[in-house]
């Protein structure tokens, strides 16, 4: 018999971005101000301003550190663009941009007033409860075991602890959960283990860049946390020890030069798979840029020994195509990116992923597609493409000469596939696309198509996004269908959840959201393009508006929602903020959910939070009981 809980609790992991770096304070220059703000205006303000969305906006550099726009600007995304600047003109862009001079002497100043229950010699001993981008290998998204929170108990729910991540405008990470410790990485490249007691750091890890997506764990027998499984933006995979967090080996998984990792990696028995997209896909807009010439790529390592062991690529090597009306030599097939998740078929030993439109001329026959690959070498055993004939890069979207002739539609599939079963037992394969469209696939006859169902209007910030949810009867489905210029979204648009019957595709219900947004400086949008998760009677999504939300799952109705989107006080006095929340959702366990919020990289509002506590009601700040410490700008 489970005794009574006296409180649920929501525990809610918002990123923000405050300097934990001391820079000097001189006194106001204006010349270096000046000289600032007219290199910001010659080099990057055509695409901060308005002219590229998935560029950050102006308004979110407020809350960048100097140092992280002049390392962008010298080696990071903007390195290309920093190309034509002088080392003081950079400098003088982040002071201008950020009012905070950069000191090459940094001094840190981050301190942790939060202290783990974890005892620094603790062995892990509890299974975990979530595990990767989907909770277990089917990416179903569904927490089958949660037996405490359900749809008459939801609204008690009230939060329990935040914690914010330094250096950091926006979170690409997805917890990963046991009872005792939530792994969780950073847009700064840490890796956290976090006591879930308090929310603080148990220990920590670098990886050399950005973490996107979710960690995997490599377990016991008992399901208790080995190793932990992952890759960074910078296209290298690790293998990390789940108790001490001593790296075990890391792996450089693609040559490209804009290769990276934004999917989440899964592992199979000894081996892992890791899914490789790239930015060159952004690059392309640059009239001078020779496009295209990455290929996709799932790439498979033994996990005991780090030894890569085998690789496939979604396009043959690009070859020298036409030349642009700039004069420039272009390349293809290329793109074709693996965006998400992979997913494991253990029965018919087979891995399917998803794949996004070719970058260049001609599209070929695995962009915009599943893909079902042999888990033992690799091969491709067959392809169901869902989109011909799509080729597009950022090129498109600001009229430079490299986009390609077809010019979109930009449908690829960013939403990890779903292998589940109907209540008739029949597996399905079910895909989520940009185009607003949801598939069901049989993985028993070559990816056949099933059944196709249109769920909203579609477009390049889609559709559906990042990954829907089933519980076995109903499939639900978050839609942004977030307005943009793209000529090919059809019909009215959905923004909101929706469940659809899992053997037919029929729609069951629809939630369409209501409007929140206040006036903001920032993109603003009810629309849900962050991946969906359901237990057995409730429906979890996070908006691009901020709101995190509960559904009845029967029949759509809003249950509980709380609004991430607002400033917090924390016990060291310092604000902070939550903001949109675009890409992971929510994990559930044991009367818990985790949520990470905050976003800055398509004109969306970043994340600013450092608290913990166990209520969201109007409690004073001496109730906060666990902060990190960062100095302020």
């Amino acid at each position: 018999m489970r005794p009574k809980i006296a409180r649920l609790s929501i525990t809610a992991i918002l990123l923000f971005f405050t300097p934990i770096f001391a820079f000097s304070q001189d006194v106001l220059n204006e010349a270096e101000l000046s000289d600032g703000e007219t290199q910001y205006q010659l080099v990057c303000a055509e695409c901060h301003e308005g002219a590229l969305l998935e560029a950050p906006q102006r308004a979110a550099f407020e809350l960048y550190t100097p140092r992280r726009i002049v390392e962008a600007l010298e080696f990071g995304s903007m390195a290309t663009s920093g190309m034509s600047l002088t080392r003081g003109q950079k400098r003088n862009v982040a002071y201008y941009l950020t009012g905070e001079r950069f000191d090459e002497a940094r001094t840190e100043s981050i301190s942790f007033n939060c202290e783990s229950s974890l005892d620094s010699s603790l062995t892990l001993s509890q299974p975990v409860a979530w595990n990767g981008w989907g909770g277990e290998s089917g990416n179903t998204r569904h927490q089958a075991s949660e037996s405490i929170l359900n749809k008459n108990n939801v609204g008690q729910l009230e939060l329990k602890w935040a914690f914010a991540f330094p250096e950091a405008t926006r979170s690409r990470s997805q917890p990963v959960v046991t009872p005792e410790v939530t792994f969780i990485g950073s847009q700064e490249g840490t890796i956290y283990a976090l006591d879930n007691t308090s929310g603080c750091p148990w220990w920590t890890f670098s990886a050399d860049a950005e973490v996107r997506g979710a960690i995997y764990v490599d377990t016991n027998d008992q399901g208790v946390p080995e190793t932990l499984l992952f890759g960074d933006f910078a296209a290298s995979a690790y293998a990390v020890n789940a108790q001490t967090g001593e790296l075990i080996w890391k792996r450089e998984v693609h040559d490209h030069p804009q290769a990276t990792i934004t999917g989440s990696v899964i592992a199979h028995e000894d081996t892992l798979i890791v899914p490789v997209s790239s930015l060159e896909v952004l690059l392309a807009a640059r009239v001078g840029y020779p496009c295209c010439s990455f290929r996709g790529a799932l790439v498979a390592f033994s996990i005991s020994s780090g030894e890569e062991l085998w690789r496939t690529y979604t396009t043959d090597e690009p070859r020298p195509t036409i030349v642009s009306t700039a004069g420039i030599q272009q390349f293809g097939p290329s793109g074709a990116p693996i965006w998400s998740s992979p997913t494991i078929d253990a029965e018919r030993n087979l891995v399917y992923v998803g794949t996004g439109e070719n970058y260049s001329s001609p599209a070929n026959d695995y962009s915009d597609a599943v893909l079902a690959m042999d888990m033992s070498n690799g091969r491709i055993i067959w392809a169901s493409q869902l989109t011909k004939d799509d080729a597009w890069n950022g090129a498109c979207s600001r009229g430079t000469p490299n986009c390609p002739e077809e010019d979109g539609p930009d449908y690829d599939i960013g939403a990890s596939p779903i292998l589940a079963r109907d209540e008739s037992g029949r597996e399905l394969i079910l895909v989520g696309q940009k185009s607003g469209m949801v598939y069901a696939l049989d993985p028993a006859n070559n990816g056949e198509l099933v059944w196709e169902q249109r769920a909203g209007s579609g477009g390049t910030m889609g559709g559906i996004h990042y990954g829907m949810s089933t519980n076995g009867e109903k499939l639900f489905v978050g839609v942004s269908d977030l307005p943009t210029n793209n000529p090919y979204n059809v019909g009215p648009g959905h923004p909101g959840i929706h469940a659809l019957n899992l053997s037919t595709g029929e729609v069951l219900w629809r939630n369409d959201l209501p409007d929140k947004c206040e006036e903001s400086r920032f993109l603003c949008w009810q629309g849900i393009s962050a991946a969906v998760s359901s237990t057995a009677d409730l429906v979890f999504a996070g908006g691009l508006d901020g709101i995190l939300r509960a559904f009845d799952a029967n029949n759509g109705a809003t249950l509980w929602e709380t609004n991430t989107r607002q400033s917090f006080g924390t016990r060291n006095g310092i604000e902070a903020r939550g903001g949109s929340i675009e890409s992971d959702g929510p994990v559930i366990m044991n009367g818990q959910v985790f949520i990470t919020s905050g976003y800055e990289k398509w004109a969306e509002a970043p994340g600013m939070c450092c608290w913990s506590t166990r209520s969201m009601a109007n409690r004073p700040v001496s109730t906060y009981r666990c902060a990190m410490h960062f100095s302020q700008s």
